[in-house]
């Protein structure tokens, strides 16, 4: 990647012969950018542009340039290439679009690029990109005139569309470096990432990402570097689409984004939904260098937005901190004795009573500061631009109070009033100050620094978590050759991974269900067992509570006639009959994601399950902490773990079971989909009362 960010020699193909206003001409963009290293042209029909030699053929240059630049049209890519690489070049920016971006015959072009590439040891970015720009070096390939940083901050953007190159501004309000992948025929994420981790120019990495390739692979490598350095994701396109063809409660409920969401989290990636986060976050991290916790001190002119920002914590995860009864003493004016400070900290009426409300301010943030307690202060003031309110300068006092701030703690302000963006731009440079645009994206910021110190502070165990799924070279258990396994089908293969099952039997007469029930005793279940029945509560296919041989009778006739009536050509495989167990109804689970691997799924069981919709999930492998997350996650954790009285599950039972359903799942990568519903939990324990599987069998 060094040769893409940082090239001795570059030529760039298919330039523009116009330059000037409407142009586009990549060459003139990378002279203005300012980069100074040797460029040479490939171009048949012109002898220069811009003062600078135009070669006819790549062949005729008088070195191998470290790197290629290709804006020709998508037609003409595939030789001009072929050339590149026969002349030596390895390494390669396509700018042309038009290939998997656009119809069946761009996405052949794209695959014949891939592959040229691999053939002769090339690495390719692109096509259809801006490519690179890096401040640090001047160097930029886009077609469009970009505003060099001349002080270039530690934020590398990695971004999947060159509005995030052309317009930095508005996403991340400053980038030091910037790479588009593109279409990601060959260079995409996992190889940026692994180059960025050990960049020293790289502090902070935003990647902005539409589709996930290589989804493992990527979250193992953003795992490890997510410890050193925060990794702030817009993953865009949040869409359900995925669960739409889902055959099981598990597959509608694991949501495509849900999973992607619960995976970013666990590799410690901090996911921002919306421009307005993004830039939020960023600023943060531009401006801050950690935080030590998620108490917030808050200096505010005025209560109504003391209340917002305490709302603002609690939606994103911060708290206010402890007011220090320290500082009490020093701003409290006994002119106004009604006033009694507490978190957020009101001083507008000890400003207006002392005369200085700055330096009141300074006081207050400064006690803030000083507490233990106090992980970060915001600070919110007015910046007015009437020369009728020169006393509020903002500028010199968050000046002088961080030259107190000897802890460095996180202080971010929210000006307001008509001279807030030129206080702001002021302080744009000033250590450990970070000037927002509003209370809420003030919280947005720190709460991501928090989030980020979290993730450095957990146990390393699970850093190779999303390493490739290699599947044994021996199974415990065969499964039946069968799309779609129902019930008892699924028994020995459950067993053996330890999963407890209620005791059943698949019967095809009611002598073995009678046989059944006076082993086991009653009461009993009884269940139709059919392809057809997806959803057997829901087609009146269940019998509960049979506690006598004359009833098992009875019900073991109705359901037939009951299934023969509604689905006369079905097949009907038998009735389950099965012991009948009490307990709190949940769902575990499995969804094979394409990119991911198997998600493990948990949540409320039994008719209400889609309604509910009381869902946590977890990539595989699952640890037995990993389960336990899972379980606290769920809004009916208070239930579980006993409320008003009542005892709990065996919650260790149902850990059990989740991690063993993690290594069946990983064991047998063809199954696609996986219900345990319910599964029935109590305190003396668990048991899978149904299941269904569906495989993909290879057909």
């Amino acid at each position: 990647m060094k040769a893409f960010f940082n090239p001795r020699s570059v030529v760039l193909i298919g330039v523009s012969r116009e330059t000037g206003v409407g142009a586009y001409n990549n060459l003139e963009m990378m002279l203005r950018y300012g980069y100074k290293g040797t460029i040479y042209l490939v171009h048949p029909k012109v002898p220069e542009i811009l003062g600078h030699r135009a070669y006819a053929r790549v062949a005729d240059l008088p070195e191998v340039p470290e790197l290629a630049v290709i804006s020709v049209g998508r037609d003409r890519v595939l030789p001009v290439f072929k050339e590149c690489a026969e002349t030596g070049i390895r390494r390669v920016v396509v700018i042309s679009q038009g290939f998997s971006d656009a119809d069946e015959a761009g996405a052949a072009l794209q695959e014949q690029l891939t592959a040229m590439a691999r053939e002769h040891g090339v690495r390719v970015l692109g096509p259809n990109t801006m490519g690179i720009l890096n401040a640090f070096t001047s160097f930029s390939t886009g077609f469009v005139d970009i505003a060099r940083d001349p002080s270039p901050p530690p934020l590398t953007m990695v971004a999947q569309s060159g509005v995030f190159q052309v317009g930095y501004e508005s996403f991340t309000h400053r980038v030091g470096k910037a790479v588009d992948v593109g279409n990601g025929c060959d260079i995409d994420f996992v190889d940026v990432l692994e180059y960025l981790e050990d960049d020293p120019q790289t502090r902070i990495i935003f990647i902005h990402m539409e589709g996930l390739k290589r989804g493992r692979e990527l979250l193992n490598v953003a795992a490890r570097v997510a410890r050193v350095k925060p990794i702030i994701i817009l993953k865009t396109g949040r869409s359900e689409a995925g669960a739409e063809a889902a055959l099981s409660h598990t597959g509608s409920l694991a949501g495509e984004d849900a999973v992607i969401d619960g995976a970013f989290r666990s590799a410690g990636l901090i996911r921002v939904r919306n421009m307005i986060e993004l830039k939020a976050v960023c600023q943060a991290f531009l401006s801050f260098h950690g935080i030590g916790g998620p108490r917030v001190g808050v200096v505010t002119a005025t209560g109504a937005c003391g209340i917002m920002t305490a709302d603002a914590c609690e939606d994103h995860g911060l708290e206010l901190a402890p007011f220090p009864e320290a500082i009490r003493a020093g701003l409290e004016n006994s002119r106004i004795a009604w006033h009694r400070l507490r978190n957020p900290v009101d001083i507008w009426p000890l400003g207006m009573v002392t005369g200085s409300f700055v330096g009141v301010l300074k006081g207050a943030v400064r006690g803030l500061l000083a507490d233990e307690r106090v992980d970060a202060v915001l600070c919110i003031a007015p910046a007015m631009a009437s020369p009728m309110h020169r006393d509020l300068d903002m500028v010199a006092a968050a000046r002088e109070i961080q030259a107190d701030n000897h802890r460095r703690k996180p202080l971010a302000l929210w000006l307001y009033g008509g001279d807030q963006a030129t206080q702001a731009a002021a302080l744009e440079n000033e250590a450990g100050v970070g000037c927002f645009d509003s209370i809420d994206e003030a919280i947005m910021g720190l709460s991501a620094l928090w989030r980020h110190e979290r993730y450095k502070m957990e146990p390393r165990g699970g850093q190779d978590r999303f390493s490739p799924l290699t599947p044994p070279a021996s199974r415990p258990a065969l499964l039946p050759p069968r799309p779609v396994i129902l019930g008892d089908e699924a028994r020995s293969l459950l067993e053996a991974y330890g999963i407890p099952m209620v005791p059943a039997r698949l019967t095809e007469g009611v002598e073995a269900a009678v046989s059944f029930a006076r082993t086991e005793g009653y009461p009993v279940v009884l269940k139709i067992i059919s392809d057809a029945w997806i959803h057997k509560s829901d087609q009146g296919g269940i019998r509960l509570h049979v506690g006598s041989e004359e009833g098992l009778r009875r019900a073991y006739h109705e359901l037939g006639e009951h299934f023969r009536a509604v689905t006369p050509s079905a097949v009907l495989d038998g009735i389950l009959v099965q012991k009948q167990a009490s307990g709190l109804e949940l769902l575990a689970g499995v969804k094979q994601d394409p990119q991911l691997g198997p998600v493990i799924v948990a949540g409320m069981g039994g008719i209400y399950t889609e309604v509910l919709r009381d869902v946590a999930r977890c990539i595989a492998p699952v640890s037995p902490e990993d389960a336990g997350s899972m379980l606290r996650s769920l809004q009916c954790w208070p239930i579980l773990s006993g409320i008003r009285g009542q005892k709990g599950v065996d919650l260790a039972a149902l850990e059990n079971l989740l991690v063993s359903l993690s290594r069946l799942a990983m064991d047998y990568p063809e199954i696609q989909e996986m219900d345990l519903n319910p599964v029935l939990a109590s305190p003396e324990g668990c048991w899978c009362v149904d299941s269904r599987l569906v495989v993909w069998t290879g057909a």
